[in-house]
């Protein structure tokens, strides 16, 4: 420097080399500012799209069909007002193999075993094994299991933006935090899948008389209160028809309640291979049965209900003795039918269907009147 205090050319061609690295260093700190910054914000974005995502899960807990609930799980993950990942997969496990129950994945295949060399060949391998799985083939991919109860249900899947992934690169705490954030979405979906099934096999147990095989009395009278309005609705045939077991409290008091089961499965099993599909039957109670017969009318349901008192009538049921001793036993069947009427209701046709087997029980049993 001169003594005027002026720089000379020299002593900038000097300066240069370091106020360039400076200036380099200056624009780096700038960029790493400016990308702390928007990872700031897109993590205030993404607290506050949990705060809704609560609100959207709340909706998950109304679903009644796996089908709904698989829909809206992929739909909260993927959305713009949910987690806003690019892609969501929902697979189950069926067997040995995995299959896609929703994804937004274009894909062909849609179903997945353990052959080959792709993820879902090596998660059920090591889900096979007892063994954890990475979770992914790379930064963009995230896989969770899905379990309840300690029983394998499926594998939730899903893939970021490539903007995320650039923009979270070298983030740990944003890697973990969305592991853990898609892992409780997991858990909330196996929750939900574990209760709908479970109701759905309570739903069976409560609709169908698990001795028998036939409908319960409460479904049955929905299904007959249904089928009674549309047969007055489009002025179509209905018919009914009681059937009662003859004498069936002495089969259980001279060969116990054991055989008087038995006996009710197997006619359970005889009445159902009468009936056609879109018959109704139910147990109305105790050793008695309702059968009702859309789209027929009263004398095609009396021929229909001969054939079936023959059909007991010649029914032989083995029962168990002491020792090897087996006994066979036989029994009857008292039946009332009636046609609906023009404006009557369910308990209308009930009644007269009871009063018709009435009828026959004092005409002496093991027949039909209508």
């Amino acid at each position: 420097m001169s003594k005027q205090g002026i720089v000379s050319a020299s002593e900038v061609s000097e300066l240069r080399p370091g106020f360039q690295d400076w200036k380099q260093q200056a624009e780096l700190q700038k960029a790493r500012a400016v990308k702390a910054l928007q990872a700031s914000l897109r993590m205030y974005e993404l607290n506050e799209k949990i705060k809704s995502t609560l609100d959207l899960t709340t909706r998950l807990l109304d679903l009644e069909s796996e089908a709904e609930l698989f829909s809206e799980a992929v739909n909260l993950l993927t959305s713009e007002e949910g987690m806003g990942f690019r892609d969501a997969s929902l697979l189950l496990v069926e067997e040995d193999s995995l299959h896609t129950a929703c994804s937004t994945l274009e894909r062909g295949k849609k179903v997945f075993t353990a052959e080959g060399d792709h993820r879902y060949a090596r998660w059920l391998a090591a889900e096979g094994k007892g063994e954890p799985f990475p979770g992914g083939e790379d930064d963009q991919e995230l896989m969770v299991t899905l379990r309840s109860r300690g029983r394998l249900l499926g594998l939730l899947e899903v893939v970021q933006h490539e903007r995320e992934k650039v923009l979270f690169e070298g983030l740990d705490s944003f890697v973990e935090w969305r592991r853990d954030l898609v892992t409780r979405i997991g858990e909330v979906v196996s929750m939900l899948i574990d209760n709908l099934r479970l109701n759905q096999e309570l739903k069976r147990q409560s609709t169908v008389d698990v001795l028998t095989g036939a409908y319960s009395r409460s479904f049955f009278l929905q299904r007959a209160e249904d089928e009674v309005n549309r047969a007055l609705r489009y002025g179509r045939s209905l018919s009914l028809v009681f059937i009662d077991i003859d004498h069936f409290k002495e089969i259980n008091d001279e060969q116990g309640h054991l055989a008087g089961d038995m006996v009710l499965r197997e006619l359970g099993s005889l009445f159902r291979r009468n009936v056609r599909n879109a018959d109704v039957l139910g147990r109305y109670g105790g050793d008695e049965f309702v059968w009702l017969l859309p789209e027929t009318d009263l004398e095609m349901a009396v021929c229909a209900a001969d054939k079936l008192v023959n059909e007991v009538r010649v029914q032989r049921f083995e029962l168990s003795g002491k020792g090897t001793s087996r006994a066979a036993i036989s029994v009857t069947a008292s039946l009332g039918a009636a046609g609906l009427l023009p404006g009557e209701n369910v308990e209308d046709l009930l009644r007269r269907a009871d009063e018709a087997l009435y009828k026959a029980k004092a005409a002496g049993r093991d027949r039909l009147v209508s």
